[in-house]
């Protein structure tokens, strides 16, 4: 009864099928070594992106996604800011500063900032720096660099934006104020009779400035409300209470787009009205709006829409770098998993013109699960004439090949006893054949029907084994996992049963499932995000005749060490 249950179940869920979503045409344009923290494009299609720590590689990049390289060098300290200034890349560090380099990876100049560099934006003429002491700089090719909070008398600066030669700025105490040359235009009175903090800053595509911002309270649990304001030349436009933070925006034709930790993502217009436009259900971590697009990466996903069509991108990393290309018309995305014991994510490419398809939602992440082993080999390869075989081999068939070395040896032999091709109508001797030759060729050949019937026998007997001996799969959820928590007290966690083994490709189905038999997801692959404790999650596999199998693991989330 029990063995029956299950394969109902099976035969139903057979037929189960994922939400169907519209998706873009997704491809592999970087499959990295290592982990990619940050990324940037040029206004002439230089792409810059680092893998790890300090490889800073450079391509220019088409928009059909074309990719030439152009240089990589090894920065010294690990990276924490990339980005473009008139024809030069600036790589920001975590404890000397920055460092200019051209377009083919030579270094410029250097500049040494104490605390290294956490953002920069960028004015006309200038760049301004946030250091990671909260320092406000400014820096040109010119004048070098000058300190800004120094000369403003400026708390510890938290963020930054501008427009044309406007900088606006918050403080750790709540402090809002512009910028501009050197004078302090504007300043943004204070509100709350217990301080308020800001938690991001923006500007429209007509210079508006807009914040985010909460009160401090004094009791935990009883804080103000969130508010959202716009400003314009100095006068507020609107005020409104949200409920959620902002944590990203851009400008775009008649105003910005702007992300919350809600997972909504709106339109702001220059008037300071907010329409919501799209939901991601988790916070956005960025998002740009290019004519009718509008695009926000939230979770492992990128979220588009047109107005007319919605539609998604799976990454196999949480995708923190989303890149539009300068021809407006495709995007650059990349991110990591937040998980140290993973391998690296690929950097992946689509066109905003399509084109788009109808997908099970299971099958987004097919895109980065191509096989290397099924890459097609180049024609050079194929027809050279290098007679190193073994150079173009994996190590299995490398042991096949020796393997089979002997066997090899024997048809040698057979070929030049044939010796040239004999023509129609030709007796042997006419070719210059020997008895001895014709004795030899005659030994091979009964070798060669020897190993022929070897064959048959085998593949006979193949055919009459049981049906018993097949080999169903049998599933592999993976080891065991242990996690540290980050600062919000969670941790992504992957899940992978790709180590299944499945010789005779008999799975139909694949579903996780938690501790209580809820079904997460279908798929080889789950990501999530999990609390402190100790969960159990199972890896359920149905093949082709409906009989199933499963494995178990355990994932342990521990908090960070306050030692």
């Amino acid at each position: 009864m029990h063995n029956f249950s299950h394969r109902a179940s099976a035969f139903v869920h057979r037929f189960q099928r994922s939400p169907m979503v519209t998706t873009p045409e997704v491809r592999v344009l970087v499959k990295s070594e290592a982990k990619v923290r940050c990324m940037a494009v040029s206004e002439e299609g230089i792409l810059a992106w680092v893998e790890g720590q300090q490889q800073v590689f450079l391509a220019a990049l088409d928009e059909a996604g074309q990719l030439v390289p152009h240089g990589s060098m090894n920065h010294e300290h690990p990276v924490t800011y990339l980005g473009f200034f008139h024809e030069h890349l600036i790589v920001g560090d975590d404890l000397d500063g920055f460092v200019l380099y051209t377009a083919e990876g030579r270094a410029v100049e250097a500049v040494k900032v104490d605390g290294g560099i956490v953002n920069a934006s960028f004015l006309p003429a200038d760049v301004c720096f946030l250091s990671g002491m909260g320092r406000l700089l400014r820096w040109n090719p010119q004048q070098g660099l000058k300190d800004l909070s120094e000369a403003f008398g400026l708390g510890e600066v938290l963020s930054m934006a501008s427009h044309q030669n406007r900088v606006y700025l918050a403080t750790q105490q709540g402090e809002v104020m512009c910028l501009e040359g050197e004078t302090v235009t504007w300043r943004r009175p204070s509100r709350g009779e217990h301080g308020e903090r800001i938690t991001a800053l923006g500007v429209t595509e007509n210079g508006g400035f807009f914040l985010t911002r909460e009160g401090h309270a004094l009791v935990a649990g009883d804080e103000e409300a969130i508010e959202f304001e716009f400003w314009v030349e100095g006068t507020l436009l609107s005020r409104s209470e949200r409920s959620g933070r902002m944590l990203t925006s851009g400008p775009r034709q008649g105003g910005a787009v702007v992300g919350f930790d809600d997972g909504s993502v709106s339109h702001l217009g220059e008037d300071g009205a907010l329409e919501r436009v799209m939901e991601t259900h988790h916070p956005v971590m960025a998002c740009f709006a290019t004519g009718e697009h509008t695009l926000a990466s939230s979770w492992f996903y990128i979220h588009g829409t047109n107005g007319d069509r919605s539609w998604m991108v799976e990454h196999q990393g949480m995708p923190t770098c989303l890149l539009l290309h300068p021809s407006k018309t495709a995007v650059v995305f990349a991110g990591d998993d937040q998980n140290d014991y993973t391998s690296s994510e690929p950097i992946g490419f689509f066109s905003l013109d399509g084109p788009y398809s109808e997908v099970d939602r299971a099958e987004l992440n097919l895109w980065f699960q191509l096989d290397e082993a099924n890459t097609k080999r180049s024609a050079e390869v194929i027809y050279g004439d290098s007679d190193d075989v073994l150079e173009h081999l994996t190590h299995d068939e490398r042991k096949d090949y020796l393997a089979t070395a002997g066997e090899r040896e024997d048809l040698t032999v057979l070929l030049d006893a044939m010796g040239e091709v004999v023509a129609s109508g030709e007796e042997p001797h006419e070719r210059g054949m020997t008895e001895d030759d014709e004795e030899a060729l005659f030994e091979q050949l009964s070798g060669l029907n020897d190993m022929a019937m070897e064959g048959h026998d085998a593949l006979f007997d193949a055919l009459n084994e049981p049906l018993s001996s097949v080999h169903r799969p049998q599933a592999v959820a993976g080891d065991d996992q242990h996690h540290v928590a980050g600062e919000d007290g969670t941790a992504v966690v992957h899940l992978d049963g790709r180590g299944t083994n499945d010789p005779h490709a008999m799975i139909a189905r694949w579903s996780w499932h938690n501790d209580r038999g809820e079904e997460l997801a279908v798929g080889s692959q789950l990501k999530l995000r999990l609390p402190l404790g100790r969960h159990r999650f199972e890896l359920r596999l149905v093949d082709r005749d409906g009989s199933w199998t499963t494995d178990s693991l355990v994932v342990e989330v521990v908090p960070a060490s306050t030692s």
